[in-house]
């Protein structure tokens, strides 16, 4: 009897059709991904010569408008998300080359909608310039930044930043508050909140601008690489899956804007109002609630990052109470809203049948 080969057990098996693709002699995705950038960057000199810079114009907008018109051309078909970060820095070098000028320190970004950020500071003079220096090499509209509580140089720091409009608080009065104060004073068409203890690099911020610019409303940070397995993780984590998976949300797993970064639209911003913000879980049981469009487009390590203090270390702290505190207020407010079974059905069960009624 003929035997049946081996079959060698792969822990994340491979589709065939990317085996075939493999093994066909074809150009790598490297000499591809060359090509495009020389293509790209010929393209960028184009545009130089037809639309150069003026005097006194700021060149990160305007360098940025005439990307976003070849972005979205289609002259070479669709930008993956992978491709578009080295793609957008060849026609910025096509462009400033032609142009004859040093190549800026710019991020291109895939939208001509208006963009704000909101960053809450306490104590961050260590990471506030690098998060304020992070944005400034996008085109930025208006960077809010809300100072609570500072004791160091935070403030004057903040100051050196031109686009920066600085709400100082003496008082503490805690990220979440500070987030929706910055929301109820920004103008932005798209809405980017940040921590000032936390420095993300521009680049990875981009996902997040571009699912606003295609229509999403809520941009998440996908936290669950992260995390680890569901038995293995704390109870802040667990809550947060827990109540996306009872308002009928599972794929957002434990995905919340308790986390940064996240974007909203200026449309999330008008339906959730600045308010709910001063406690995330309910802003975001309240966007579901109104069929609010949302996505998780990124993966930024933020838990590592967080800087350990008296006030979130150790099994139960002052944060991770805060937190699954405001997760239970969101509970509250939905069985409130829905019911105290949140329209999870009771089919199986006549309470009736008990002498005395139900209850």
């Amino acid at each position: 009897m003929k035997q049946r080969p081996k079959v060698r057990t792969l822990r994340t098996p491979i589709p065939v059709r990317r085996l075939r693709r493999a093994s066909r002699p074809t150009r790598t995705a490297a000499t591809l991904s060359v090509a495009l950038k020389r293509r790209v960057h010929a393209i960028g000199a184009r545009y130089a010569t037809d639309h150069p810079l003026i005097e006194g114009m700021d060149p990160s907008s305007y360098i940025n408008s005439l990307w976003c018109s070849f972005y979205t051309s289609g002259e070479i078909g669709t930008i993956s998300s992978g491709q578009y970060l080295p793609v957008s820095r060849a026609f910025l070098e096509g462009y400033s080359e032609k142009q004859g000028i040093p190549i800026p320190n710019l991020v291109l970004v895939p939208t001509r909608q208006s963009i704000g950020a909101v960053i809450t500071v306490s104590n961050e003079e260590k990471t506030i310039a690098r998060v304020l220096n992070a944005l400034e090499r996008m085109p930025m509209k208006e960077i809010i930044v809300v100072i609570n509580g500072s004791t160091d140089n935070s403030v004057h720091i903040a100051k050196q930043c031109p686009k920066a409009t600085i709400v100082h608080y003496p008082n503490l009065v805690g990220h979440d508050v500070g987030r929706s104060i910055g929301a109820k004073l920004s103008t932005a068409d798209m809405v980017l909140f940040l921590d000032g203890d936390i420095p993300i690099q521009t680049e990875e911020l981009v996902p997040f601008i571009r699912a606003i610019d295609q229509g999403w409303d809520i941009a998440l940070n996908d936290i669950s690489p992260y995390i680890g397995l569901f038995t293995h993780r704390d109870g802040v984590s667990m809550v947060k899956q827990f109540v996306n998976r009872v308002q009928g949300r599972p794929e957002l797993g434990a995905n919340s804007m308790t986390a940064i970064p996240h974007m909203l639209s200026r449309k999330a911003l008008q339906v959730i109002g600045s308010a709910a913000l001063m406690v995330p879980p309910k802003a975001q049981a309240k966007a579901i609630r109104y069929g609010l469009r949302i996505c998780a487009p990124a993966s930024i390590d933020v838990v590592t990052a967080n800087k350990p203090t008296r006030l979130n270390t150790g099994s139960t702290n002052p944060v991770s109470n805060l937190i699954v505190g405001d997760h239970l207020e969101a509970l509250h407010m939905l069985l409130h809203e829905r019911g105290r079974r949140l329209e999870f059905k009771d089919a199986l069960r006549t309470r009736t049948a008990l002498a005395g009624g139900s209850i």
